[in-house]
């Protein structure tokens, strides 16, 4: 069993994170409406997939398997699907940030 200081650890660094990324993802949103620029939509997807990434792991302890002692295997598997969602946000906003602006 994992000490408990640490899993609520983990759950609170996590659901900092999902707040952080939501309100980023709701900025971008809002920003979008406002401005309509197309380079925000990306922002919109970067944010959020950086977020649901982020999430992952968690998700999957609490709510799918149950327990928070994984294997080695099931940890494999979560953090390389945690980080492939947490590139693609980045290709996201990198792509945002590139787009050139032609509304």
């Amino acid at each position: 069993m994992v000490n408990g200081v640490l899993f609520w650890t983990f759950v609170l660094t996590n659901l900092f994170v999902f707040v952080v990324g939501s309100a980023l993802t709701y900025l971008s949103y809002a920003a979008y409406r406002r401005v309509g620029q197309r380079s925000f939509r990306y922002a919109i997807l970067g944010f959020g997939t950086v977020t649901v990434g982020s999430l992952t792991e968690l998700v999957y302890e609490l709510l799918i398997k149950r327990s928070n002692e994984l294997d080695m295997t099931e940890l494999l598997v979560l953090r390389t699907g945690e980080s492939a969602l947490i590139g693609l946000g980045l290709v996201f906003l990198f792509y945002s940030l590139m787009t050139p602006d032609r509304s």
